[in-house]
């Protein structure tokens, strides 16, 4: 129902606004005036728990060592690459730093330094005394690891070889081993991956070396047999065309060793091990395919994640896919070189193979029984220099392995750091200042929107539609007040509040209500009637809430006859009139008859009882139940000439305060406007509102 039935001739004693723009500067300091406490304790909070969190922490150390990333295929000194070449330098020096923060390396840092033991990284040993109650869970298999590479950090200066290693502790001496230890794995690492591919191809040389081996033990014995039958000596001269065929022999067995190295290099890269197809095809590339490889790495982890927008991301598929192609081209060049080669060696074996046969077609034709030992002659030779050239390339290798260094060095090792590098005292609490003060900020226009309560006679007036008649501040001996402080604030309200119902010469009976129990409108009740009765009014306070009255406490009145005795018609008007000990106020209880109250305050008793008290006394008030509370509440406010609202300062939400009215309205109460009871007088002086001028300490001398 709407509140248009509220009468709109009762003037509010208050502004409906205050003096400043809402939204404007000068109301959010307003606001932050009003909930100064909120703003205090979270400036206060947050740079504590800073300072806790600081003090729990403890210092770190970071300790750094520096490397130089030199591959042999870098070009030499004063040359200057070209963008290309630039860019896969880059990216196969930043590929590096992810070698050594990879999740393999951070576990054999935190083995061998035994950091499984130490609570720093092992948070499962780290029982502060706030959890100590709690259950202890251990971590995960690599949460160690993990807080090691936290803890690891390597950076690759722009377009240097540089590459620097820090390890961050609490620690200083771990930090410095933990630095130096990572830089000394990552060079073993590249040992191990350049003697993995030299091993490859020893292993493939062994192997045809073995099988070469038994066939040459094969054809000599073949050879000594085959002389033995014929009655030859072993050395004895040959015919010219058997000359001739050993001297082709002799150049078949070399064009079949080169054929031979040429197809090891291709079998090697043809046998899927991308470690020794590199050795033997393009050994110079090695370095970029590591590089790719651990690059790739990078990119799965950066894309699990993170989008796949990521700049890091983004640029690290760059810089693979440059790499890549690089690395293509590279490749397709070496196979294409030992393809030609390949075919060339094929194309002399095949040539000299056809001489070698028509020479020892001569042969045979002229000495047919030496033939077959002329044969197994020129395979044993064959096979011998064979075996030679694989001698000869095994101990090539043997010579590269004994010289490989790894494409890194260590120019600087990392030292214990003298002073810590963490955490940043001042500018950690200055950061945390600042966000205290955000979140004071924060906090206080969200309590300020969230709250709903009614603080101001503008507020009330405004969301309610009813005049503010007073704001009764909350003291100490309220009742009395009146009585023995009359120049006092409250007293002074109580004054403003007779004005405004005395606007309506016709206004008697007034039935002060309110939305809902603890609001004061008992206290009101009593204090205005005897404020009432000591300005010479015939005054008499009824006690209308009869379920939970109040007057008998406070009057001293504990089993005398009252309201619902007359309605009863168990006592006269007379006996039920009580006198205040205090002042000429005249008084009736609640009264013994509290059953079926409802029935006594609709029958024809109630209105006669109203008339005469409206002949013998200036003002009745009746203290009556909250609105919520009883249906009696609509009864006695309809039978009155209105009735003034209580509403609680501060406390009482303005959505009950409509739905209150609501219920009034519907029973047909005139509603004088409400009274804002239980103000606190420190916190509405602090509050901004106009209302809270009185409050100032300039009004000092007109209230005591």
């Amino acid at each position: 129902m709407s509140l248009s039935l509220v009468p709109r001739e009762n003037l509010p004693a208050w502004p409906a606004a205050g003096t400043v723009k809402s939204g404007s500067l000068a109301e959010q300091f307003l606001i932050l005036r009003r909930r100064w406490l909120t703003l205090v304790l979270a400036l206060i909070l947050v740079p504590a728990s800073a300072a806790l969190v600081l003090a729990l922490a403890g210092p770190h150390y970071t300790a750094t060592g520096i490397m130089l990333y030199d591959p042999v295929d870098a070009p030499p000194p004063g040359q200057v690459p070209d963008d290309l070449g630039a860019q896969i330098q880059g990216s196969v020096v930043t590929s590096q730093a992810a070698i050594i923060t990879s999740l393999p390396a951070a576990r054999e840092i935190a083995t061998a330094l035994n950091l499984d033991a130490d609570p720093e990284f092992n948070t499962a040993l780290d029982r502060h005394v706030w959890s100590a109650w709690l259950p202890a869970r251990p971590p995960s298999p690599d949460a160690v690891a993990g807080a090691v590479r936290d803890a690891l950090t390597v950076a690759v200066p722009p377009n240097s070889s540089l590459i620097t290693v820090s390890f961050a502790s609490q620690n200083a001496g771990l930090a410095a081993a933990g630095a130096n230890l990572a830089m000394q794995l990552y060079l073993g690492t590249q040992r191990d991956t350049a003697y993995a591919n030299l091993t490859g191809e020893e292993a493939w040389i062994a192997a045809h070396d073995a099988a070469l081996q038994a066939q040459l033990d094969a054809t000599e014995a073949a050879l000594a047999k085959a002389r033995a039958a014929a009655g030859i000596v072993s050395g004895e001269q040959v015919s010219i065309a058997t000359e001739t065929a050993s001297r082709l022999a002799a150049s078949l067995v070399d064009a079949k060793a080169n054929l031979a190295m040429d197809e090891a290099r291709l079998a090697s890269a043809g046998a899927g091990d991308a470690a020794a197809a590199n050795a033997a095809i393009a050994p110079n590339i090695l370095p970029l395919r590591d590089e790719a490889a651990e690059l790739a790495a990078q990119i799965n982890s950066l894309a699990g994640e993170y989008g796949a927008s990521y700049p890091d991301l983004v640029a690290g598929r760059a810089k693979l896919a440059a790499i890549d192609a690089a690395l293509a081209q590279e490749t397709g060049r070496e196979l294409d070189s030992a393809k030609a080669d390949l075919a060339a060696d094929q194309a002399q074996v095949a040539t000299l193979q056809g001489a070698v046969d028509a020479a020892k077609k001569t042969a045979q034709s002229q000495d047919a029984e030496t033939a077959p030992i002329r044969a197994l002659e020129q395979t044993e030779a064959t096979q011998k220099t064979l075996l030679g050239s694989m001698a000869q390339q095994a101990s090539q290798l043997a010579q590269q392995a004994a010289l490989t260094k790894p494409i890194s060095t260590i120019l600087s090792a990392a030292a214990p750091p003298d002073e810590s590098s963490g955490p940043k005292r001042g500018q950690i609490l200055a950061a945390a200042g600042v966000l205290g003060a955000c979140l004071g900020v924060l906090l206080v226009q969200l309590s300020e929107h969230l709250d709903t309560t009614l603080r101001s006679g503008g507020e009330l007036r405004t969301q309610t539609g009813l005049a503010c008649l007073a704001l009764v501040p909350q003291i100490k001996n309220p009742m009395t007040a009146p009585l023995l402080s009359p120049f006092s604030l409250f007293a002074e309200q109580l004054r403003i509040l007779r004005t405004a119902l005395t606007q309506h010469p016709e206004t008697r009976i007034v039935a002060i209500t309110a939305a809902r129990p603890d609001e004061g409108k008992t206290t009101l009740t009593i204090a205005l009637a005897r404020a009432l009765a000591a300005s010479g009014s015939r005054v008499l306070a009824i006690d209308g809430d009869v379920r939970q009255p109040s007057f008998d406490a406070v009057f001293g009145a504990g089993g005398a006859a009252g309201l619902t005795d007359f309605l009863a018609g168990a006592a006269a008007l007379d006996e039920i009139i009580l006198q205040d000990a205090l002042s000429p106020l005249h008084v009736i209880g609640a009264g013994r008859q509290g059953q079926d109250a409802l029935s006594l305050f609709l029958s024809k008793t109630l209105p006669a009882l109203l008339a005469q008290l409206r002949e013998r006394y200036d003002f009745v008030l009746i203290d009556a139940p909250p609105a919520f509370a009883l249906a009696e509440a609509g009864v006695i406010a309809r039978l009155a000439d209105g009735a003034l609202l209580c509403v609680r300062w501060g406390k009482t939400p303005s959505r009950v305060v409509q739905a209150a009215i609501v219920l009034l309205v519907e029973a047909h109460v005139k509603i004088f406007g409400a009274a804002l009871t239980r103000v606190h007088a420190g916190r509405h002086k602090r509050s901004g509102f106009a209302d809270a001028e009185m409050y100032q300490p300039r009004y000092g001398g007109y209230f005591r």
